[in-house]
């Protein structure tokens, strides 16, 4: 097997493929691209809303890594859930700007025909959302609501320990486990759709 082949199989840790990347090995942002996006796509997609918002904040979060203009530090935690708060931080700043822009509806008399958006990118979306939906059901109630309010609502650590009331370690725990889970439920629902 050639080494691009090994590549492609996904047998490279992510820290490999990050070492590659870092490299300017183009090939390393595809695996990394093939083995996440969908993930990325999926929670921007939950936070955002809109089909376009999330492909261009995934598009956005693999191009800033390609850039080196966000840095991973791998001591801080494992790629995926430092990636996946990168998504969640990306989605953030898209929200708080699309209530910063004025109102301009209001100031036009009629409002423009809406879209019409492709039939095939409405089905892939819903398809995904129920994926993910189907595998955050899998996990255990406090794993799945602490990584809801941290992903979907936004929250804080310490603003779901506050809510929760639970200490501010607890929330850490669970979101990390939550996110452990919550991915390989997501390869099981997947390998088991193919």
């Amino acid at each position: 097997m050639t080494e691009r082949a090994a590549n492609k199989n996904g047998t490279l840790s992510d820290g490999e493929l990050l070492n590659r990347l870092f490299e300017r090995d183009s090939a390393a942002l595809e695996i990394l691209y093939d083995r996440y996006s969908g993930y990325v796509y999926a929670l921007t997609l939950k936070m955002m809303g809109s089909t376009r918002e999330a492909e261009e904040i995934t598009q956005d979060v693999f191009w800033q890594l390609w850039k080196n203009r966000i840095q991973y530090d791998p001591e801080r935690g494992r790629f995926s859930t430092w990636l996946f708060a990168i998504t969640r931080n990306r989605c953030l700043d898209r929200l708080r700007s699309m209530q910063r822009k004025p109102h301009i509806q209001s100031l036009v008399e009629h409002s423009p025909e809406p879209q019409k958006q492709d039939v095939e990118e409405n089905i892939y979306a819903a398809e995904r959302r129920q994926i993910v939906q189907q595998a955050l059901n899998l996990l255990p109630d406090p794993q799945r609501q602490a990584l809801e309010l941290a992903y979907y609502q936004g929250m804080t650590h310490s603003e779901i320990a506050g809510q929760l009331e639970v200490p501010l370690g607890t929330v850490k725990s669970r979101i990390k486990l939550g996110m452990q889970k919550l991915k390989q439920k997501l390869r099981n629902i997947e390998s088991n759709d193919i």
